[in-house]
Protein backbone atom coordinates (compact mmCIF):
# COMPACT_ATOMS: atom_id res chain seq x y z
CA UNK A 1 0.00 0.00 0.00
CA UNK A 2 1.45 3.73 -0.87
CA UNK A 3 0.59 6.30 1.21
CA UNK A 4 1.37 9.90 0.95
CA UNK A 5 0.44 13.83 2.05
CA UNK A 6 1.56 16.72 -0.15
CA UNK A 7 0.30 20.52 0.93
CA UNK A 8 -0.86 22.81 -1.14
CA UNK A 9 -0.09 26.42 0.45
CA UNK A 10 -2.58 29.05 -1.18
CA UNK A 11 -5.21 26.96 -2.75
CA UNK A 12 -8.47 25.83 -1.43
CA UNK A 13 -9.94 22.06 -1.28
CA UNK A 14 -12.75 23.02 -3.84
CA UNK A 15 -9.97 23.94 -6.92
CA UNK A 16 -7.86 20.96 -6.07
CA UNK A 17 -11.05 18.31 -6.12
CA UNK A 18 -12.66 20.50 -8.56
CA UNK A 19 -9.26 20.20 -10.76
CA UNK A 20 -8.67 16.45 -10.27
CA UNK A 21 -12.14 16.01 -11.31
CA UNK A 22 -11.59 18.18 -14.72
CA UNK A 23 -10.88 16.82 -17.89
CA UNK A 24 -9.24 19.91 -19.12
CA UNK A 25 -7.29 20.74 -15.95
CA UNK A 26 -6.29 17.14 -15.18
CA UNK A 27 -4.02 17.23 -17.98
CA UNK A 28 -2.72 20.88 -17.69
CA UNK A 29 -1.64 20.17 -13.60
CA UNK A 30 0.00 17.03 -14.67
CA UNK A 31 3.92 16.32 -15.91
CA UNK A 32 4.43 19.03 -18.08
CA UNK A 33 1.10 20.81 -18.02
CA UNK A 34 0.67 19.39 -22.11
CA UNK A 35 -0.49 15.61 -21.59
CA UNK A 36 -4.31 14.18 -22.56
CA UNK A 37 -6.58 13.61 -20.17
CA UNK A 38 -10.19 13.11 -20.28
CA UNK A 39 -12.93 11.73 -18.29
CA UNK A 40 -14.78 9.74 -20.76
CA UNK A 41 -18.78 8.44 -19.98
CA UNK A 42 -19.81 5.09 -20.87
CA UNK A 43 -22.51 5.58 -23.64
CA UNK A 44 -21.79 9.23 -23.79
CA UNK A 45 -18.24 9.85 -24.62
CA UNK A 46 -15.80 12.74 -23.43
CA UNK A 47 -17.48 14.84 -20.50
CA UNK A 48 -16.15 17.94 -18.88
CA UNK A 49 -16.09 17.10 -15.11
CA UNK A 50 -15.95 13.08 -14.14
CA UNK A 51 -18.77 11.52 -11.99
CA UNK A 52 -19.18 8.24 -10.49
CA UNK A 53 -19.39 5.36 -12.79
CA UNK A 54 -16.59 7.99 -15.71
CA UNK A 55 -13.33 6.41 -16.77
CA UNK A 56 -10.52 8.73 -16.75
CA UNK A 57 -8.15 8.20 -19.59
CA UNK A 58 -5.07 9.94 -18.41
CA UNK A 59 -1.47 10.53 -20.21
CA UNK A 60 -2.74 10.02 -23.47
CA UNK A 61 0.09 8.95 -26.42
CA UNK A 62 -0.36 8.16 -30.14
CA UNK A 63 0.19 4.36 -30.72
CA UNK A 64 2.26 3.30 -33.87
CA UNK A 65 -1.16 2.26 -35.70
CA UNK A 66 -1.95 5.87 -34.78
CA UNK A 67 -4.70 5.51 -32.28
CA UNK A 68 -4.92 7.74 -29.04
CA UNK A 69 -4.03 5.29 -26.21
CA UNK A 70 -3.80 5.99 -22.79
CA UNK A 71 -1.20 5.04 -20.33
CA UNK A 72 -3.71 5.56 -17.16
CA UNK A 73 -7.24 4.30 -16.60
CA UNK A 74 -9.35 4.72 -13.77
CA UNK A 75 -13.17 4.45 -13.00
CA UNK A 76 -14.64 6.94 -10.25
CA UNK A 77 -16.25 4.48 -7.77
CA UNK A 78 -17.38 7.41 -5.14
CA UNK A 79 -17.57 10.56 -4.61
CA UNK A 80 -18.04 12.88 -1.66
CA UNK A 81 -17.90 16.40 -3.09
CA UNK A 82 -14.70 17.99 -1.92
CA UNK A 83 -13.76 15.94 0.23
CA UNK A 84 -13.40 12.39 -1.37
CA UNK A 85 -12.50 10.83 -4.57
CA UNK A 86 -12.32 6.69 -4.54
CA UNK A 87 -11.11 5.20 -8.09
CA UNK A 88 -10.43 1.89 -9.35
CA UNK A 89 -6.42 2.34 -11.06
CA UNK A 90 -4.90 0.78 -13.49
CA UNK A 91 -1.54 2.23 -16.14
CA UNK A 92 0.79 0.67 -18.72
CA UNK A 93 3.18 -0.35 -16.22
CA UNK A 94 1.05 -3.32 -15.00
CA UNK A 95 1.86 -4.91 -18.17
CA UNK A 96 5.67 -4.36 -18.30
CA UNK A 97 6.32 -7.15 -15.41
CA UNK A 98 10.20 -8.51 -16.44
CA UNK A 99 8.27 -12.15 -15.91
CA UNK A 100 4.91 -11.79 -18.08
CA UNK A 101 4.09 -14.58 -15.60
CA UNK A 102 3.26 -12.01 -12.94
CA UNK A 103 0.87 -10.01 -14.59
CA UNK A 104 -2.43 -9.21 -13.23
CA UNK A 105 -5.63 -7.91 -14.36
CA UNK A 106 -6.63 -6.90 -11.12
CA UNK A 107 -6.76 -3.15 -10.59
CA UNK A 108 -5.47 -1.00 -7.52
CA UNK A 109 -7.89 1.55 -5.54
CA UNK A 110 -7.22 4.96 -5.44
CA UNK A 111 -8.56 6.96 -2.41
CA UNK A 112 -8.02 11.05 -2.59
CA UNK A 113 -8.89 12.85 0.92
CA UNK A 114 -9.39 16.75 0.73
CA UNK A 115 -8.95 18.52 3.96
CA UNK A 116 -8.32 22.30 4.48
CA UNK A 117 -5.32 23.25 6.44
CA UNK A 118 -4.23 26.57 8.07
CA UNK A 119 -2.60 27.31 5.33
CA UNK A 120 -4.46 26.43 2.12
CA UNK A 121 -5.44 22.44 2.19
CA UNK A 122 -3.91 18.84 1.57
CA UNK A 123 -4.80 15.66 -0.25
CA UNK A 124 -3.77 12.18 1.76
CA UNK A 125 -3.68 9.52 -0.99
CA UNK A 126 -3.79 6.13 0.16
CA UNK A 127 -3.17 3.45 -3.08
CA UNK A 128 -4.04 -0.08 -2.49
CA UNK A 129 -3.48 -3.14 -3.87
CA UNK A 130 -0.55 -2.21 -6.31
CA UNK A 131 1.40 -5.46 -7.46
CA UNK A 132 5.02 -5.77 -6.24
CA UNK A 133 6.38 -7.62 -8.85
CA UNK A 134 9.63 -6.46 -10.61
CA UNK A 135 8.68 -4.48 -14.27
CA UNK A 136 10.91 -2.78 -16.60
CA UNK A 137 10.00 0.63 -17.71
CA UNK A 138 11.47 0.77 -21.99
CA UNK A 139 11.45 4.35 -21.96
CA UNK A 140 13.31 5.41 -18.92
CA UNK A 141 15.23 1.48 -18.81
CA UNK A 142 13.62 1.42 -15.46
CA UNK A 143 13.63 -2.07 -13.37
CA UNK A 144 12.18 -2.05 -10.00
CA UNK A 145 9.05 -3.44 -8.05
CA UNK A 146 5.73 -1.78 -9.69
CA UNK A 147 4.89 -0.43 -6.67
CA UNK A 148 7.93 1.39 -6.31
CA UNK A 149 7.30 2.77 -9.67
CA UNK A 150 4.09 3.99 -8.72
CA UNK A 151 5.27 5.78 -5.25
CA UNK A 152 7.97 7.55 -7.05
CA UNK A 153 5.70 8.41 -9.99
CA UNK A 154 2.86 10.02 -8.17
CA UNK A 155 5.56 12.79 -6.86
CA UNK A 156 7.52 12.95 -10.21
CA UNK A 157 3.95 13.29 -12.63
CA UNK A 158 1.39 14.67 -10.04
CA UNK A 159 2.66 16.50 -6.76
CA UNK A 160 5.24 18.32 -8.24
CA UNK A 161 3.39 19.60 -11.22
CA UNK A 162 0.27 20.47 -9.33
CA UNK A 163 2.08 22.33 -6.86
CA UNK A 164 3.49 24.52 -9.95
CA UNK A 165 0.60 24.23 -11.90
CA UNK A 166 -1.63 26.31 -8.84
CA UNK A 167 1.35 28.67 -7.99
CA UNK A 168 1.14 29.78 -11.39
CA UNK A 169 -2.77 30.29 -11.51
CA UNK A 170 -2.03 32.49 -8.55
Amino acid sequence: MISQTNQFIGVSVETLYNAYLSSAEHGKMTSQGDVIATYNRPGVGDVATGEVGDELRAWGFTAPDGSLQYFLTGTILRLVPGKLVVMSWKNLAWNMATNPANCTDLESTLVLTFKPTILGSEIQMVHANVPDYEVHVPDTGEVLPLSTLINTHWGLQYWEPMKKYFANKK
